[in-house]
């Protein structure tokens, strides 16, 4: 067997190329039951993390080792209604145990659900928005803004998501519009970032993660 077509046949679908930890997707309400045991498992592999306001780059072992893991779970179009996220919201947030291993945990879900999620969870695990817009008011129909989320008790939000940057058009200086809105308010952001099919063929995925980063 030719060893790129092995290799094509295993690889991710595109949408899913952002450089965040994601919980699998979610099609039905039985694979909802996302243990945070099977999410501890990844922690090795997590990759993004929070702030370390108290670490220098003097020495790169000891900003690793001063960072705190931190697992994400991207609901993305789920589930269906909101007594569905109540119950995955609250069997997810049922799983940290004080036993649980030293990680902050956030669900990303949709608008609509994220008073439900919030209550559901207790406040164990943050609960933030899977995107904002840029602006802050004005005749965007259909739009939600940073304000309006924070107003929630939202602190956190996603950007740059390949499927929004893929199936919705948003560009790198939108997304970096969302960036500095969400910082200028005083909130977290979850960059996103990473490359196309066609570009991980080509060996441009350190190229174009570089270029998005950077704009």
């Amino acid at each position: 067997t030719n060893p790129k077509q092995k290799r094509n046949r295993i690889r991710r679908p595109q949408e899913d190329r952002s450089r965040i930890v994601h919980f699998p997707n979610i099609t039905t309400l039985q694979t909802y039951t996302m243990k945070l045991t099977l999410a501890a498992s990844l922690l090795s592999a997590a990759c993004a993390f929070t702030p370390a306001p108290t670490a220098t780059r003097s020495s790169g072992s000891a900003l690793d080792m001063a960072r705190k893991p931190f697992i994400s779970g991207n609901w993305k179009l789920n589930p269906s209604s909101k007594e569905e996220a109540t119950q995955l919201a609250s069997e997810i947030a049922n799983a940290v145990l004080p036993t649980s291993p030293d990680a902050d945990v956030a669900l990303f879900v949709p608008y609509v659900f994220i008073d439900a999620a919030k209550e559901a969870v207790g406040g164990k695990i943050e609960i933030g928005a899977e995107a904002v817009c840029p602006e802050e008011a004005g005749a965007f129909t259909g739009a939600i803004s940073a304000s309006m989320v924070q107003s929630m008790g939202v602190q956190w939000s996603l950007a740059g998501h390949s499927e929004r940057r893929v199936l919705f058009g948003e560009s790198d200086e939108y997304i970096n519009g969302q960036c500095l809105k969400l910082i200028e308010k005083g909130m977290s952001v979850m960059l996103c970032i990473g490359e196309s099919e066609a570009e991980y063929d080509q060996d441009l995925a350190g190229a174009v993660c570089a270029v998005q980063l950077k704009k």
